[in-house]
């Protein structure tokens, strides 16, 4: 019965008919009719104005004029829509006005519903505004959801440059003083830098006395020099920021750590020996390869990574849940043991939270023989699609379109010795492209299905170098930074998890 009064009510919405009153909207005077008993069915605000016997009103032929300057006007639309309807469709982006509708004309109804927006929106890309928002306007409710959710998610968030160069002055300073920040310290320096270089684009252009120095003047002592690699004080050293003694005084206290495998990897306590890896893999060639793989992913500092030979068995679930990250390479010449069932258990355990590495080479190669199936693939949780094995002359590291990506932290160069193997499709599932060989196909990918889900990161090159085989023309050159990249693969998966 409701409804069939919510659709007859709908013919009127900003009609003239039977109007009794009429709303001059914003800045442009934007003009909408209603009827008064409609609104004040949802508006405290409006009922009290409408029905008072104090209020002057002015009225024109029966219809009472209101003028609203200060709202927006398509905000104001969807308000209507929702008097005279209950269910509106709100993008984004207007949440925040129609909340300011909302608060200002005194509509629970509406209020409810944009805070239930607010929860199923709230990402990686708007939290920041959200928390400011919910900061000016005193609702606590969003400030507290938000700045749970930064922290949890830091290490995206820190890597996206447009929601966090437009920070104001105040946030700034209230997310930076967080203790649980899952990033990597140098990934929090790095995002103030382009916040303070946004700064200075905008509003100190023309002004050459305006240094990046005077700019982050009260806030580089938020940074934690004491969690930061050699490889990062010796970026730290090369923007200047920082005094050379300052950076000398971190460099010898962390030469002199004699546990340095024990040290936090960020503010929130992972240790890098608390990090499980559990590498599924098999190789026809005998276990020097996977122990090489291995050698790989610890090469970063992780300590703990167990090898389940998959062309023999398919590991349980409960096994799989145990470990923080899994690394799953393909086996060449051979089937994967229960491979769908295999591929099943994987989705399920990126479902709950966990993350995982996909080496794309034999792995997710176009022969239903030796791939890797079942929901992982056929609902699209790789980042990359199965595809052909393609073999190119000799590659290397071609365009990084994520340079500040955790995964590519210090890596220089990357080179195969005679040519590459690797799957010849730019079919990324809705990934995201991290890296690329220099003939154009994808190196790295990442992707996380759902907010909730956890990440798949996926390698599209062969996993051993030439350390381990020099006959090899696919092998990676082990000069170059194959061992850095898999490491930071496995330590930003695992840092993933951790979440």
């Amino acid at each position: 019965m409701s409804q069939k009064i919510d659709e007859a009510l709908s013919k009127y919405i900003n009609n003239k008919d039977l109007a009794d009153v009429k709303f001059v909207v914003g800045s442009t005077e934007k003009v909408f009719y209603a009827h008064k008993i409609v609104i004040s069915m949802v508006s405290t605000f409006f009922k009290n104005i409408f029905y008072s016997k104090d209020w002057e009103n002015k009225e024109v032929m029966g219809v009472t004029e209101l003028t609203l300057p200060n709202i927006d006007a398509e905000s104001f639309k969807v308000f209507l829509e929702f008097a005279y309807q209950r269910h509106i469709e709100v993008k984004e982006d207007q949440i925040f006005k129609l909340l300011n509708v909302a608060e200002k004309f005194k509509i629970e109804e509406l209020k409810k519903y944009c805070i239930e927006m607010y929860d199923k929106t709230l990402s990686k890309n708007n939290c920041i505004s959200y928390y400011e928002f919910g900061k000016k306007n005193g609702i606590e409710d969003w400030t507290e959801k938000a700045m749970h959710f930064i922290e949890k998610h830091s290490n995206l968030i820190f890597e996206n440059e447009n929601c966090f160069q437009k920070l104001s002055l105040d946030t700034i300073k209230t997310v930076l003083g967080l203790e649980k920040i899952l990033a990597r310290e140098i990934h929090i320096f790095k995002a103030l830098v382009r916040w303070a270089e946004y700064q200075k684009e905008t509003k100190h252009k023309d002004d050459d006395k305006v240094t990046l120095q005077i700019i982050l003047k009260d806030f580089l002592e938020f940074i934690r020099l004491d969690l930061m690699s050699f490889d990062d004080l010796q970026e730290i050293q090369k923007t200047g920021l920082y005094s050379s003694e300052k950076v000398l005084e971190y460099t010898i206290q962390l030469s002199n750590d004699k546990k340095l495998n024990l040290r936090p990897l960020t503010r929130g306590g992972i240790q890098l020996r608390d990090i499980r890896v559990l590498l599924l893999g098999s190789c026809r060639r005998g276990v020097a390869r996977l122990e090489h793989l291995r050698e790989s992913i610890m090469f970063g500092g992780i300590q703990s990574v167990t090898i389940v030979d998959i062309g023999n068995t398919c590991p349980v679930f409960e096994l799989m849940n145990e470990h923080d990250a899994i690394v799953l390479r393909g086996r060449n010449g051979s089937e994967i043991n229960n491979s769908s069932v295999l591929g099943d258990r994987l989705a399920r355990y990126v479902e709950g939270g966990k993350s995982l590495i996909v080496i794309a080479i034999n792995t997710l190669i176009n022969n239903d023989g030796y791939r890797i199936k079942g929901r992982i693939v056929d609902e699209g949780f790789i980042p990359l699609a199965v595809g052909d094995r393609v073999q190119e002359d000799q590659r290397e590291l071609g365009e990084v379109h994520l340079p500040d990506h955790p995964i590519m932290h210090g890596v220089e160069t990357f080179k195969a010795k005679d040519y590459t193997h690797v799957i010849g499709t730019r079919e990324l599932n809705g990934g995201t492209l991290i890296a690329s060989w220099n003939n154009g196909f994808p190196l790295i990918t990442e992707k996380r299905k759902e907010e909730q889900y956890g990440t798949v990161v996926c390698l599209n090159f062969h996993p051993i170098s030439t350390k381990i085989t020099n006959d090899c023309g696919k092998a990676w050159l082990q000069e170059t930074d194959g061992a850095k990249i898999i490491s930071n693969a496995a330590n930003y998966v695992s840092m993933e998890s951790f979440k």
